[in-house]
């Protein structure tokens, strides 16, 4: 079935590549997008190399490689790659080829790239953007998924009053929206956005609606998100067996998709589960496993994620020489690719370790470049 569709979806591009008029330029973004959409549902990854080789096709017009480049920013975006959003937005929208609706779309996934970096005033900007072009180009689907992120963005700002208003707003919208895979994200990211506000039982509501459409379109890898997100909700509530047994689900998901980023996420959950299950053993068990499934995986804010609880293990259970070599590794892995938040996190950590070896001064020292950091960052 997956090769029927690989061929489908190649043979669909290259016979409209050759046509050049503005109603086959319509005609190949509608169906491009189709294609990538199921795709995308199936497995992003793939998804995302094939997008990969068609934008380097001498044959594309400027307006055909620009689509590609916002389509490609979603797929990074499923697949947690900041670094790949962000390259294309900026790429996309420089070409000056967009219409009101991709730049749109451009600009929502650039809010996410930000996102996913911790780079929290960008994020809040481009949102603000995207609604801006959304609200005057009358595009609903787009403008419910703007205000969600810049809610986000305003929570994670602790602008409380403008992420509560921007929220009500967005629950107007969301019930007259079909019921396909776009509103399942826009369901994922509004749950998010509740969940950070302690709003646990709309989180968990619109988690389980968006979970409802993944598993009616049958596909594993959303269904692991899924799982996951609703997992960190029932975290929250400290009901650790319900999280553990959501995570483990989301676990089982990753691996039918053979889905190496999701199974380290999900690892790396079920191990912190297990501590506060006293589980000691099946925690540091599922963290090595973590460990070893971000190693496969080309995400370098899953690498980081699991070697930041391995610290915290290490440091915990007093292993302060080997806490202390992981963070200096993990700290220059997060410098490499700008994930500042996170190195501001580790450095403290760092700081930490460095107090318990004695080593005063070093730990004076990497403290204080923290906060000029975090200061920076702000």
């Amino acid at each position: 079935m997956v090769v029927c569709v690989q061929k489908f979806f190649f043979g669909i591009v290259f016979i409209i590549l050759s046509l050049q008029s503005p109603c086959a330029f319509a005609l190949y973004s509608t169906k491009i997008e189709q294609n990538l959409t199921e795709q995308i549902k199936l497995n992003p990854n793939q998804a995302f190399y094939k997008v990969e080789a068609l934008l380097t096709d001498p044959e594309l017009t400027a307006k055909e490689k620009a689509i590609l480049m916002v389509l490609q920013t979603e797929v990074a975006y499923y697949i947690d790659q900041p670094e790949y959003i962000l390259h294309y937005a900026e790429l996309a929208m420089a070409t000056g080829e967009l219409n009101e609706r991709w730049h749109t779309r451009a600009l929502i996934s650039q809010a996410r790239g930000y996102f996913q970096r911790g780079q929290f005033n960008l994020y809040f900007s481009s949102a603000d953007m995207a609604l801006t072009k959304a609200t005057r180009a009358k595009l609903a689907a787009y403008k419910v998924s703007a205000i969600i992120e810049r809610a986000f963005a305003s929570t994670l700002l602790s602008d409380l009053e403008h992420a509560n208003q921007d929220l009500t707003l967005a629950q107007k919208y969301l019930a007259l929206l079909p019921k396909n895979f776009d509103k399942a994200i826009i369901l994922e990211r509004f749950s998010a956005v509740n969940s950070h506000l302690n709003n646990a039982k709309i989180a968990i509501l619109h988690q389980k609606q968006a979970i409802d459409i993944y598993q009616n379109i049958n596909s594993a890898h959303f269904l692991s998100i899924g799982y996951y997100n609703l997992g960190r909700i029932y975290q929250q509530l400290e009901q650790w067996q319900k999280a553990s047994e959501l995570m483990l689900a989301s676990y089982h998901k990753a691996l039918e998709d053979n889905n190496a980023l999701n199974q380290a996420f999900s690892l790396s959950r079920l191990s912190e589960f297990q501590y506060k299950l006293a589980q000691p053993k099946l925690a540091k068990k599922y963290l090595y496993d973590a460990i070893v499934a971000a190693d496969v995986s080309p995400s370098a804010r899953v690498k980081i994620h699991v070697r930041k609880n391995m610290a915290n293990v290490l440091c915990d259970n007093k292993a302060y020489q080997e806490c202390k070599n992981l963070l200096l590794e993990t700290v220059a892995l997060a410098k490499t690719n700008t994930m500042q938040r996170d190195q501001i996190q580790l450095m403290e950590i760092l700081a930490e370790a460095y107090y318990h070896l004695a080593m005063y001064e070093e730990a004076y020292k990497t403290l204080q470049s923290s906060n000029q950091l975090n200061s920076n960052h702000h």
